[in-house]
């Protein structure tokens, strides 16, 4: 019934199981490698779309790059607005090469509203083509852009020459956005002006940017330049792997098409890409079939396919064989079964023998695994011998060379036991073989011989140790036995002297030195040492310490003596050399004229030198040194000292140190600390300075400078301000100085100010006692000192300084009293002196101020008078003038009459006489009576009216200059008739006056500029103005014949010419006049000039007028 064995039966399926798990597994890995390679075609399709853009963004950048060249070349080079020039220039730029797609460059002018098109029509006919014509688009605007010039790389029918690029909605709004961001900007999709080599129109865009050059404009730029680009040849020179594109593409103008189709949504891979640029949204969309981007990976996923079957299908018959094999198995089975039991007996008699036996014992099988071991073996090697089963022998050999040896008889070798500790065994190991020959495995048998081993390896051991270690000690030994026979010399004694002899090294004194340390030593059975200088092995000597002792066995016999040498020549050396550095320090430190002192790492002191004993004296040099600061600075000094200490740290410190002479003295105190190779502080080193006398001189100049700037505040100030000011400086001279400060001022002897602290300075008998040393300070003329008198220790003092203030003529003008505790020492008095002298100085000053208040008091009440009296002849004067005045109104207006009367009959005797009635002489009489007669009229016309501006009343209004000098300009047409006279006016502001008096000013000017110029062909009269410091200057300026500069003064005088009349007409009242009435105004004339060379007359007037 084994046919229907389920096991059986599952066997017999196991082939279509596993074909049926080869091919899922081959269908799965399929599909893995299709998406792989899906998204691999994807990533290159990406890949290639962006160079693609970014080719084509360049492309674009390239044609702005090619705009602002010629922008800049349009504004270096004005000639360009020609035809011939224009496209030389274009043709240079190599537009096909270097720019393809790229049609047309022009330039398009501007006309704003309003602006004739006439004049630039007429220069484009005559620089450009006479054929040039204006023409509009569908879409006329006020303000026009007309195509000025062009080149162009197609035909040579220039159609867009004279397009209003503003008369279409498209190129307008290029432009206007080109204009407002003053960058180059492009078109929306539009059909070009210029068509193809075939006539046929051509899609494209415009590139446009504004071109600023004279301002014509005024804030507007002049014209615009443009490139006209073609659709078609947009992408023409791409490089290679950019323009053979192995995809769809769309490129999109804002929203409409600029290149390619619409791409249809069945394709398998699609990428849109948007930027803006030149002010446009520029859309790529890409698209690519399936077979996009394929290479030899594609077909990965089919071969997978096709291997998988294949593999499948060997899979099932492999299978299929191995389970008739195992059921052919099965049958062998059931025939060896007999010959394992014949087997498991020889066995069994085998393992009784080999796990009697007493030595370690391993057995392999043919290959040399181990495939049983004894008791006696895992008890030895610690191990469980179910984990040396299919090892190899050599796991249990320290020497893995034995490992490959068939065999070898009673060898000594180390094995491992399982805890990785050796030992020694003596092993053996042979083949066994069954009786026909054929070797079943080896026999390896172990004994375990560690002890005898150890023993002769300790013996060797300590010998080598003994050996080595005298070798590696950085010392000199040699070992002799008791007869003095050499029996050891370790490496250093050979490599440091270069000889095993060691006498050879040491003279002749020191080889005596040596034999005598060697016979007390064994005479005294003891150690003895000496300090020799040995020849090295380069010859040169150093020092060393030689030790000669016993060496003794355990019976305290000595059976060897050793010799050691230890050099100690570097010490030697340091000492010594220490030793001459700590004498040279010393020195050093005791000729400083510092206080130097030494602490220790704690800081207590160690060390001063001789300046502390001298200064503090020999009674308090062992004092502290904290003991002898000043109480008031002993605080401060501490918590520096402790802070510097605990953060190790530099130490400074100003105070005051007590001296042998029981005086404080100020001292700068430093201290370093001084550290070892570890950054452990092994002792303190510091100076103390003295500084009291540059302390002093800072302190008193500072006192000096304080009491100097209270005297010097006190200057124009009133008396009790300035007795405040003295009260100031003696307050700070108490402060900072004595005790108690007065100042009295003589003669008489007057108290001025004072500062005392102690109430007894205000008793009778102490104001009698100072009266009197001042009154015989004053007699005397010389200072005093009072040191001994009973009345001071009253008042907490103990002496009073007085002081005479003298001026610098040397006269007694003060007295200053200081009065101190502490004797007074030679710097302090001259400190004094320099303060009576600010004193001195002030107290003159007072005097001198009060002498210049009265003087100015008196120069005052003068004034006054002087002033009354000037007023009483300015009214006696004015009254005069008016006088003077009418005067000769009068005579002026009583001459006019007989003038007329010999004018008008002079004219009817020159009527009645007629030709033939007078003779040539009469009638030149006749003409000299009547010419003179005119002009005495004339001057007494001008002599009235200057009489009259004197007395005129004027009036003050805002006059526009630029006004009223068209209008005085207007008023002098007859003077210019027949005549060429160019007035140049600049910009001129707005004064307040007399619009009447200034009329006549700028006339009178104006006129003179005329009648100077009258000989030159082409006059020039020239008006400009300044406005500077409230005042207004207005220059006329003319190229007429001038004036000698040398009678500039005489200019401006009643009846003063620089011409002769013959020359030029005139009396001379004219310019007197206008510094008249430019003198009323608050103002100022003047006038510069050169012979030939024309004349500047300015006048100068306030922007606010003169009343």
């Amino acid at each position: 019934m084994r046919w229907f064995d389920p096991g059986q039966r599952w066997a017999s399926r196991a082939p279509l199981v596993v074909m049926a798990l080869v091919l899922l597994l081959t269908t799965a890995m399929s599909l893995v490698l299709a998406a792989f390679v899906h998204e691999q075609q994807y990533n290159r399709f990406e890949r290639e779309t962006s160079a693609y853009t970014e080719a084509m963004t360049a492309r674009l950048a390239e044609y702005e790059r090619l705009l602002y060249a010629t922008r800049a070349a349009w504004q270096v080079h004005p000639d360009l607005l020609d035809g011939p020039a224009f496209k030389a220039f274009v043709a240079g730029l190599g537009l096909r090469q270097q720019y393809p797609g790229v049609q047309t460059v022009g330039y398009a002018a501007l006309l704003p509203p309003g602006v004739d098109a006439s004049p630039l029509v007429a220069q484009l006919r005559t620089q450009v083509s006479p054929t040039w014509t204006l023409r509009q688009g569908p879409s006329p605007q006020p303000t026009r852009a007309p195509i000025s010039v062009l080149a162009t790389t197609g035909v040579a029918d220039y159609k867009a020459l004279g397009f209003d690029l503003y008369s279409d909605p498209v190129r307008r709004a290029a432009l206007q956005a080109s204009e407002r961001a003053e960058t180059v900007q492009a078109s929306g999709m539009l059909t070009l002006l210029q068509p193809g080599a075939g006539g046929q129109a051509l899609p494209g865009y415009l590139l446009t940017v504004p071109v600023t050059k004279t301002g014509v404009n005024g804030s507007r730029p002049d014209g615009f330049l443009y490139l006209a680009v073609r659709a078609d040849q947009f992408i023409e020179g791409l490089p290679a792997s950019v323009a053979q594109r192995p995809f769809d593409f769309q490129l999109r103008l804002g929203t409409a098409t600029l290149l390619g189709v619409p791409l249809p949504r069945t394709l398998d891979f699609a990428r849109t890409v948007t930027r803006s640029m030149a002010g446009q949204r520029w859309t790529l969309e890409f698209g690519a079939g399936s077979s996009f981007g394929q290479d030899f990976a594609a077909i990965t996923p089919l071969l997978t396919l096709l291997g998988g079957l294949l593999t499948a299908g060997l899979a099932f018959l492999v299978v299929q064989a191995q389970v008739r094999a195992r059921s052919r198995a099965e049958l062998l089975n059931e025939s060896l079964a007999v010959a394992r039991l014949r087997q498991e007996q020889a066995r069994a008699e085998f393992e009784a023998i080999f796990h009697s036996m007493q030595d370690a014992a391993a057995f392999t099988d043919e290959v040399g695994l181990i495939r049983r071991v004894n008791p006696a073996l895992r008890a030895q090697f610690g191990v469980d011998g179910r984990t040396l089963i299919g090892q190899p022998l050599s796991v249990l050999h320290a020497d893995l060379g034995l490992g490959t040896q068939e065999s070898f008889q009673a060898m000594t070798t180390p094995y491992l036991r399982a805890d990785g500790t050796e030992f020694a065994g003596e092993a053996q190991r042979s083949p066994v073989v069954d009786p026909e020959g054929r070797r079943l495995g080896l026999l390896e048998v172990v004994r375990d011989v560690s002890e005898r081993v150890s023993a002769e390896q300790a013996v060797q051991a300590a010998r080598r140790r003994y050996r080595g270690l005298l070798d590696a000690i950085p010392y000199i030994v040699r070992v002799s036995d008791p007869q003095g026979r050499v029996t050891f010399v370790n490496a250093p004694h050979q490599d440091v002297l270069g000889t095993d002899d060691l006498m050879t090294c040491l003279s002749a004194d020191d080889q005596q030195a040596y034999a005598q340390l060697c016979e007390d030593a064994i005479r005294h059975q003891r150690p003895e040492q000496q300090v020799l200088q040995l020849t090295l092995r380069g010859g040169e000597r150093h020092w060393f310490m030689l030790t000669f002792a016993p060496f003794r066995d355990e019976r305290e016999q000595v059976v060897e003596w050793v010799t050691s040498l230890t050099d100690i020549h570097d010490r030697v050396q340091a000492e010594r050399l220490a030793q001459r550095n700590e004498e040279r320090y010393r020195g050093v430190l005791e000729g400083l004229p510092q206080i130097v002192w030494l602490t220790d790492a704690q800081g207590n002191s160690v060390y001063f030198n001789r300046q502390w004993t001298e200064y503090v004296g020999a009674q308090r040099a062992g004092q502290d040194f904290l003991a002898l600061i000043h109480p008031s600075d002993r605080g401060a000094y501490q918590r520096r000292w402790d802070s510097a200490i605990r953060a190790t740290r530099p130490f400074e410190a100003e105070h005051r140190l007590l001296g042998r002479d029981d005086t404080y003295r100020s001292f700068v105190t430093r201290g370093q600390p001084v550290l070892d190779s570890s950054g452990q502080v092994i002792e303190w080193v510091g100076t103390s300075t003295d500084v009291d006398d540059s302390v002093y001189a800072e302190t008193a100049a500072r006192l000096l400078a304080d009491v100097s700037g209270q005297l010097a505040s006190r200057s124009g100030r009133s008396r009790a301000d300035r007795q405040g000011s003295y009260q100031s400086a003696l307050d700070q001279i108490t402060a900072r100085f004595v005790d108690s400060a007065g100042l009295w001022a003589v003669p008489p002897i007057q108290l001025v100010a004072r500062s005392a602290r102690h109430p007894g300075w205000d008793a009778p008998h102490m104001q009698t006692m100072v009266g009197q040393a001042l009154r015989q300070v004053v007699s005397s003329g010389e200072g005093m000192a009072l040191t001994a008198h009973p009345l001071l220790h009253a008042v907490s003092v103990s002496g009073i300084l007085l002081l005479p203030l003298l001026a610098q003529d040397g006269t007694l003008c003060g007295l200053l009293g200081l009065a101190y505790r502490q004797q007074l020492t030679e710097r302090d008095t001259e400190l004094a002196q320099e303060l009576a002298k600010r004193f001195g100085a002030a107290l003159e000053n007072d005097a001198l101020q009060n002498r210049v208040s009265q003087a100015q008091a008196d120069l005052r009440a003068l004034n006054q008078s002087l002033e009354e009296r000037v007023e009483r002849r300015t009214t006696e004067l004015e009254g005069a003038n008016r006088e003077l005045e009418a005067f000769s109104y009068s005579v002026s207006h009583d001459l006019r009459t007989p003038l007329r009367h010999i004018v008008g009959f002079g004219d009817l005797l020159s009527k009645e006489a007629g030709s033939a009635g007078l003779s040539p002489k009469g009638q030149r009489y006749l003409g000299i009576i009547t010419e003179s007669a005119s002009r005495m009229s004339q001057l007494i016309d001008d002599l009235l009216e200057f009489s009259r501006m004197g007395r005129q009343e004027m009036r003050s209004v805002p006059i526009d200059l630029d006004t009223l000098m068209q209008a005085s300009w207007q008023a002098l047409e007859p003077d210019r008739h027949d005549r060429q006279v160019t007035l140049i006016t600049h910009d001129l502001p707005t004064v307040n006056g007399d619009p009447t008096m200034l009329a006549l000013v700028f006339t009178n000017l104006l006129s003179n500029a005329i009648k100077y110029t009258r000989h030159q062909d082409a006059a020039t009269v020239d008006v400009s103005a300044i406005t500077e410091n409230d005042e207004v200057t207005v220059t006329i300026r003319d190229n007429g014949v001038g004036f000698d500069p040398r009678y500039t003064d005489k200019l401006f005088g009643v009846f003063q010419r620089l011409h002769r009349a013959d020359e030029f007409e005139g009396i001379g009242i004219g310019l007197a006049n206008v510094r008249r009435i430019v003198g009323r105004h608050g103002g100022r004339v003047s006038a510069t000039s050169e012979l030939g060379e024309g004349a500047a007359f300015t006048v100068t007037l306030p922007r606010e007028a003169s009343q």
